[in-house]
């Protein structure tokens, strides 16, 4: 059985889908530190706003990725 072509679309989204997990698991961990540490007196929870400035950041990203999705990509080679 012959094998695929490599597909640049599916490895970009892999690519940017790996990308937004990594973001997701270390905001979690650091929700987990915080809701820990709450009991502490005087400590602030993400007082810089790190936190909240990941989730941007990975919401751009799958923003940005989806609107060259939606654009539409150039159009398939012919086929011999």
């Amino acid at each position: 059985m012959p094998r695929p072509p490599f597909d640049v679309v599916r490895a970009a989204f892999l690519l940017v889908a790996l990308v937004l997990v990594a973001h997701i698991v270390v905001v979690l961990i650091g929700v987990g530190a915080c809701i820990v540490r709450l009991s502490e007196p005087g400590y602030k929870c993400d007082a810089d706003g790190h936190l909240f400035e990941l989730l941007g950041a990975a919401l751009s990203a799958a923003l940005a990725f989806a609107g060259g999705m939606m654009r539409g990509g150039p159009p398939p080679p012919p086929r011999e």
